[in-house]
């Protein structure tokens, strides 16, 4: 499992760079494929389950989660970004201490669990789903360590095997249990089931054992960075839970149920964000030392990813208003509107995990602390106030705003700390100011040109108007050529076969 160093900062940063490419084509191909699964499953469960089900389902996905962060110290990302390789001493004391302090969570929910049934009136199954999804979370537990030897050495292409199955999995139990009128349980099972045999696939694969010995010094010194880096999750996670609080108490489980089945549909922009992050943050670790590659590196990543989702995702705004009842049916129109304002802001939160991946790479997981912190209250807040008066679109708004200042300040971050970064929140913010602004426009011309006509005609008018739009602003040639990317990143490709 072990990597020999390049003999040269060049050298490797060129083997950085052909193992994380390696990586992404390798999961670029397993998202594919899992979004195809995805979208047999979000058509199927459509039309099984309801708002109520999958309502019922986030309350008790969002408790169990908190588990899971919890049960995470960020001992493995300490592992991924140190210079040397891991000592077994080291992966046996993170493994221990992540199944330590597991056990002592999955009993602690295990205990809470009639307490949480109640508090949702989630009816007779709640408490027994909420204790089987708490003895689910070993399954991500036992894997932290295995999954993070592969993940050091950018050993994506075996993950992305192993992930695919898990997908398969996933979709044949969802569906099945649902056809049996199985409701959220069909969803919570799917779940337990893929966690189930992706740790007997992962574990078959991974030569990795716990031979060595736990060793409290160890564990002080993992935590010293861990802690931060784990806490950069873990305060999002606890503060997100103002949505199913808020919008169950006020607006009931239904608006719940929506909210939830908007965000999974509306995720799609972070599919990517997935692949190129879990690539970026042990590229980025191990670049380090090489400040102008790295700053090179990171600007061409966000340059294209943002030329993609920017020539993308906005037609695909456009269209969701009419595609949706089409095709989920008409229990999921009013849901519509929040899924184009979520889309919006995963495409955001895509490059704004790049940003996110570098300062954890270079040891400011402390800063991101702070911003993540600050930033998941004003979400509460503001979100509160928003569903008050806006409903459930509400969230959306405030969710795209947020993330687009965020995104600012992030970019700022990372570039005042380095000179090679100067500008770089200029040429972070600009395609996605300007393509919105384009946006905007071209859903108000529709809506003011086609009256009272419907849904299909308003968006081939405003798609027409963005069109002619994103043709202009490439005339001009202002700030990023979104084009010119695209094709840069079909050459590059096409460079990286021939060469391989």
């Amino acid at each position: 499992m072990s990597s020999r160093p390049a003999s040269n900062p060049e050298q490797a940063r060129s083997d950085v760079k052909t193992r994380a490419f390696r990586s992404i084509v390798a999961l670029t191909l397993r998202t594919f494929a899992s979004q195809g699964l995805r979208v047999i499953n979000a058509l199927v469960l459509s039309r099984l389950l309801f708002p109520s089900d999958y309502g019922a389902f986030g309350i008790v996905a969002f408790a169990t989660s908190l588990g899971a962060y919890l049960g995470d110290l960020g001992l493995s990302a300490s592992l991924v970004r140190q210079s040397h390789e891991p000592t077994e001493d080291e992966t046996t004391t993170a493994f221990w201490s992540h199944q330590a302090l597991t056990s002592t969570i999955v009993a602690l929910l295990l205990v809470l669990a009639p307490l949480v049934s109640n508090a949702y009136d989630l009816g007779p199954s709640g408490t027994p789903m909420v204790c089987a999804m708490a003895v689910g979370l070993f399954f991500s537990s036992l894997r932290v360590i295995p999954m993070m030897m592969l993940e050091r050495h950018l050993h994506f292409p075996a993950v992305a095997r192993m992930e695919l199955v898990e997908g398969l999995t996933q979709t044949g139990t969802t569906i099945a249990l649902a056809l049996l009128g199985w409701g959220p349980w069909a969803l919570a099972l799917g779940g337990l089931v893929r966690g189930a045999v992706g740790l007997v696939i992962l574990w078959s694969a991974s030569p990795w054992r716990p031979r060595g010995r736990f060793r409290k010094d160890i564990l002080q010194r993992l935590l010293g960075f861990g802690i931060w880096f784990q806490l950069g999750g873990i305060i999002p996670a606890i503060l997100s839970g103002w949505i199913p609080l808020i919008v169950g108490k006020l607006l009931g489980k239904d608006a719940v149920g929506l909210v939830n089945w908007a965000w999974a549909l509306a995720s799609v922009p972070l599919m990517v964000s997935g692949i190129l992050n879990r690539v970026a943050y042990p590229a980025y670790s191990r670049m380090q030392e090489d400040g102008a590659g790295l700053a090179e590196y990171l600007r061409t990543s966000i340059r294209r990813i943002s030329a993609v989702l920017c020539l993308a995702i906005p037609f695909g705004v456009i269209a969701l208003p009419m595609l949706i009842p089409v095709i989920f049916g008409e229990r999921w129109r009013p849901a519509a509107p929040l899924v184009q304002w979520y889309t919006l802001e995963a495409t955001l939160m895509a490059v704004h995990g790049l940003l996110c991946s570098q300062q954890n790479a270079s040891g400011q997981a402390r800063e991101r602390v702070y911003v993540t912190t600050v930033s998941s209250i004003l979400r509460a807040g503001l979100g509160t106030l928003a569903v008050m008066h806006l409903g459930i679109v509400g969230i959306g708004i405030m969710g795209a705003a947020m993330t687009l200042t965020e995104l600012w300040l992030t970019a700022w971050m990372v570039a005042r700390r380095s000179p090679h970064l100067t500008g770089l929140e200029a040429e972070v913010m600009e395609p996605f100011l300007t393509v919105g602004a384009l946006l905007a426009f071209a859903v108000a011309v529709a809506r003011f040109a086609t009256g009272a006509q419907g849904p299909l005609v308003q968006a081939l008018v405003a798609g027409g108007a963005l069109a002619l739009g994103v043709v202009a602003r490439e005339r001009l040639r202002r700030g990023l050529s979104l084009m010119g990317e695209v094709r840069s990143v079909v050459q590059y490709v096409r460079s990286r076969r021939a060469a391989s």
